[in-house]
């Protein structure tokens, strides 16, 4: 048999393999597993200050608990603006680090298509860490962090099974690190996870994959 007609038989065979996969990947949208920040345990808003979050933890602290402050852009029924303490941290000497952290699970879902999109602000400025990988998604120092909530994506360094999402939030000024920064916070909404999913292929799928086999088979045998 030539190079050219092992290559052509290859070909077809990844071809058969991929059609019987792909028709059964479909995009979804993933409830029930990544949730705006300053929600309770069923999903509806906290009050908005001192309300413990339910799905999101912070450290140094344990809870995040929904904070409110006249600058930040208003909160919603759907999200609030969370921080370490009900006062908003108020560091009084320098700045600090806080890290905000949720966890949510692909297993049955394809990591590879996963992806995250949303809106979110910071007081004063963050980066987005996805299973301790920089995300490339940051927002920076200045007022619009947190006047104004921002459009972001996550498209990539998602894996099967558990996956976390972490912020780091500096609490501070960037360009004076030791002048007193005052409250911190940070906010997600329209959070939304979605991803792939692979099926069983349906039996008119397997028939098809099935009849592509015997083909190449059968060309295989009379190039011999």
């Amino acid at each position: 048999m030539s190079g050219k007609q092992k290559l052509g038989i290859t070909c077809s065979l990844a071809t058969v393999l991929s059609l019987g996969l792909t028709m059964n990947a479909s995009a979804t949208i993933i409830t029930d597993q990544l949730y705006n920040t300053g929600l309770n345990a069923t999903g509806d808003a906290l009050p908005a200050n001192g309300g413990v979050d339910a799905n999101w933890s912070v450290s140094p602290g344990s809870n995040a608990v929904t904070y409110k402050h006249r600058l930040y852009a208003a909160n919603s029924t759907t999200s609030m603006w969370i921080s370490s303490n009900s006062s908003g941290g108020n560091e009084t000497t320098s700045s600090a680090e806080y890290l905000f952290s949720t966890s949510f699970d692909l297993s049955g879902y394809d990591p590879v298509s996963a992806q995250i999109t949303g809106l979110w602000g910071v007081d004063n400025y963050a980066t987005i860490f996805l299973n301790n990988n920089a995300t490339g998604v940051s927002l920076a120092f200045g007022y619009d962090a947190f006047r104004n909530l921002h459009d972001f994506t996550v498209a990539g360094g998602f894996i099967e099974g558990i996956n976390t999402l972490t912020v780091k939030v500096t609490n501070g000024y960037d360009n004076n690190p030791s002048r007193e920064p005052g409250p911190m916070a940070l906010r997600f909404d329209n959070l939304q996870l979605t991803a792939n999913t692979v099926s069983v292929p349906e039996p008119g799928a397997l028939a098809l994959i099935a009849l592509g086999l015997v083909s190449i088979g059968a060309a295989r045998h009379r190039q011999r």
